[in-house]
């Protein structure tokens, strides 16, 4: 039996992503809203006349917080399942994030999986903080644990309790997102979600990452010039949490890590990219 819930997909030149999404999903909720934000690649087409699914087509990419948002306004479902295109869930794993929670838990996710299976520490983590950023910088993983801004090894295996979890893939009950007024849309991408977790937070309810749950994440779609471009738009969305010295601070601790991470890292690239963008933000301030 399908979820009490209303998928939201946001759709930027996914390819036929959209469609093995949507052929998971549609069997675990209620109905589905796509917004497609102005793609020229027409994975749009994936969506159009298909039963069960709301297509909204904007004429301009306007960011996933301001699309998600207009999806959410079309749902009809307790819950507002927000979807990645290049995410693709366990069978069931609607129904198994979202049965027997407590009343105060607004928020939920699964585990963010590899294509091996193994968890990637953007499934969530903890309020961003310089203490965070320096910890995630300077300190090997092995020993960082729940020091930085991630989840980092050892990853869970039950119901942890983080400060956020990606909206990558998350179930958001809707009478609460509607209660602080959704997504920020002054967050064009990334950081929203961190953003919406604290105001639920503050207002009294509780994060949930359902480690028992799996769903793989491609991460930029599997491609090394979109992820690139993602690290760089995640510097400036990050930014925008820390004023005057406190920034200045931030994009020296980010310039450290993502130079760390350009010399050593497995991906090079999209850290080469976010290391420009620290020292950009470094030298602004």
């Amino acid at each position: 039996m399908p979820a009490d819930a209303t998928a939201v997909i946001v759709n930027f030149n996914s390819g036929d992503r959209l469609e093995r999404l949507l052929d998971r999903l549609q069997t675990q909720v209620r109905d589905v809203v796509v917004v497609d934000n102005a793609s020229d690649d027409g994975s749009e087409v994936y969506s159009a006349d298909r039963e069960g699914v709301t297509l909204i087509l904007n004429a301009d990419n306007v960011g996933f917080a301001a699309a998600a948002n207009a999806a959410a306004a079309n749902a009809t479902g307790a819950w507002l399942l927000f979807a990645n295109p290049d995410t693709l869930p366990e069978e069931d794993a609607v129904h198994l994030l979202t049965a027997d929670l407590p009343e105060d838990v607004a928020v939920v996710s699964p585990a963010q999986l590899d294509a091996e299976g193994r968890q990637r520490p953007e499934t969530g983590g903890y309020d961003p903080s310089l203490a965070r950023f320096a910890a995630w910088a300077f300190l090997p993983r092995r020993v960082r644990a729940g020091r930085g801004p991630w989840l980092a090894p050892p990853f869970p295996a039950a119901d942890l309790y983080p400060d956020w979890v990606s909206g990558a893939f998350m179930a958001v009950r809707r009478s609460t997102f509607e209660r602080v007024y959704g997504f920020d849309e002054r967050f064009f991408m990334f950081q929203e979600d961190a953003d919406l977790c604290r105001r639920l937070r503050t207002a009294g309810f509780r994060i949930v990452c359902r480690a028992s749950v799996g769903v793989t994440h491609e991460l930029a779609q599997g491609q090394p010039a979109r992820r690139s471009a993602e690290a760089e738009r995640y510097v400036a969305s990050v930014s925008t949490l820390f004023e005057g010295g406190c920034r200045k601070t931030l994009g020296f601790l980010l310039a450290c890590g993502f130079g760390f991470r350009t010399l050593l890292g497995p991906d090079r690239r999209s850290s080469r990219r976010a290391f420009a963008a620290s020292v950009r933000l470094l030298r602004s301030v």
